[in-house]
């Protein structure tokens, strides 16, 4: 997502024609790095998840320093802080949830058309940046027109108004045909046609690795609960999940609409999680559903104190009196429980000093041979191709990434290897041992050299040794 941008490609599936457009206008700024452009762009656009939460958060009644406490705790957690730092779809994505939320509170408030058409084109531009908006919007539109349905009644083409604007999102999914019709370096599946586009957008490439449309899915959801909470308590203290539960409970009770589109959402997000790889960025949809339970209850606590009327009526900031100080510590208690749980997840947060990707290319390209192939898994190819494509190096290489083999149709690693081995030096890097043994059956792998690369993550974390690949037979490719 450093790269494709710069080079107005096509990403894996699901395309993310949103994030591509926006993130080839970011690397337009003239600051640093293009690979520092792309990062800054997620920082951005959780800086702004971050503002709009707290605006949802006061449109809830929750003071404004106890908003913008709740926020910064929010943007302390390690899930959601960890987003803001790579080049990578899901800080937009959440920036996206937290406008649908906010936009459905002004309509709630105000019930103005144009709030009707500005929603309709945040779930179209939304569902350009991620698929996950699909599990989303639903509980936002039947909140909208549940708080609405006098006004839709009265006038019901107004919901012609959010149709259009969805449409209108949804038309950035015609920059994946066009952008691919301009041969870019990286147009994954090269989607020209129809049945390419569908098969893209509608990852049906990765269809078996969840479970969350059959049967077993809340079987698994209910089996997870554990490592769910672990996961929780470890990125946010016991004490925001605690606080975002005893929100919701309140916000239910109180302001039931919105409350229970903000159970659905989270319960939703946590279903998915526990039933895709537990990817932990399918965490922050529930992380941001609670932050925002989280304020609303210290808020609720802060009234009680000063011993205000009921939150769910009447706006209470004094701060005077007994009560006022006791308020006031409150709020100092959080902005403090906010600076602490930054300070915890620091650490494991700070990446400025993560120089592991360009460690492995200067390794890789330092060490291959004039016009060799290497046979590479994901994790390994982007790199590569970050420096090809936007640092012009080792333009003689070629890359063969996983999924050229999938959708460039030559079913096993060992079909392309063939195609290469009598006309390019070959090699090949695997991140497990035993995805070498069907190349070993039929070529020789000798060791070549050692680099360190990324895992499942953008910091280099595993060893691995390179294998040079040579026929079993010498004899194989004349002369």
């Amino acid at each position: 997502m450093q790269t494709v941008p710069h080079v107005l490609g096509v990403a894996h599936p699901t395309g993310y024609p949103t994030y591509i457009i926006l993130g080839w206008l970011a690397q337009l700024l003239p600051v640093a790095s293009v690979a520092y452009r792309a990062n800054l762009l997620s920082a951005f656009a959780m800086a702004m998840t971050l503002a709009v939460a707290s605006l949802i958060m006061s449109r809830l009644g929750v003071r404004p320093v106890l908003a913008i406490a709740g926020a910064l705790a929010l943007g302390a957690v390690g899930t959601v802080w960890a987003a803001a730092t790579v080049a990578e779809v899901n800080a937009l994505h959440l920036l996206f949830v937290g406008l649908l939320l906010h936009r459905a509170l002004v309509w709630e408030a105000r019930r103005s058309p144009r709030d009707l058409l500005i929603g309709g084109l945040l779930i179209g531009l939304g569902l350009g940046n991620h698929l996950l908006t699909a599990f989303v919007a639903p509980f936002v539109v039947v909140f909208v027109v549940w708080v609405g349905r006098r006004e839709i009644a009265a006038r019901p083409w107004i919901l012609l108004l959010a149709a259009a604007g969805g449409l209108l999102g949804l038309a950035v999914y015609l920059y994946i045909p066009i952008a691919a019709m301009q041969d870019p370096p990286l147009a994954y599946n090269h989607p020209v046609t129809l049945e390419k586009v569908a098969w893209l957008v509608d990852g049906t490439q990765f269809r078996d690795q969840f479970d969350f449309l059959t049967g077993a899915g809340p079987a698994e959801l209910a089996g997870s609960l554990s490592s769910l909470w672990a996961s929780l308590v470890s990125r946010g203290t016991v004490v925001l999940p605690a606080l975002g539960v005893v929100g919701l409970v309140l916000l239910v009770w109180r302001r039931r609409a919105f409350g229970l589109c903000l159970v659905g959402i989270g319960v939703t997000g946590l279903y998915l999680w526990a039933n895709y790889l537990r990817l932990e960025h399918y965490l922050l949809t529930p992380w941001l559903i609670l932050g925002i339970a989280a304020a609303y209850a210290v808020e609720s606590f802060a009234r009680a104190i000063a011993g205000a009327p009921g939150i769910a009526g009447i706006r209470d900031t004094r701060w005077t009196g007994v009560g006022g100080v006791l308020v006031g510590a409150l709020a100092v208690l959080a902005c403090a429980f906010a600076i602490g749980l930054a300070a915890t997840n620091w650490q494991a947060s700070d990446r400025s000093g993560e120089h592991g990707g360009d460690t492995y290319v200067d390794a890789m390209f330092g060490a291959l041979p004039p016009d060799a192939a290497i046979l590479t898994p994901w994790d390994a190819s982007a790199p590569l191709w970050h420096a090809q494509f936007v640092l012009g190096q080792r333009p003689d290489v070629l890359v063969v990434d996983d999924t050229n083999v999938v959708y460039e149709g030559w079913g096993t690693r060992e079909r392309r290897i063939a195609s290469l081995i009598c006309d390019r030096p070959v090699f090949i890097l695997r991140l497990k041992d035993s995805d070498l043994e069907p190349t070993r059956a039929v070529y020789r792998l000798e060791p070549f050299v050692d680099v360190r690369v990324g895992e499942g993550g953008p910091t280099a974390t595993a060893t691995r040794t390179v294998m040079r690949v040579t026929p079993l037979d010498p004899g194989a490719c004349p002369g």
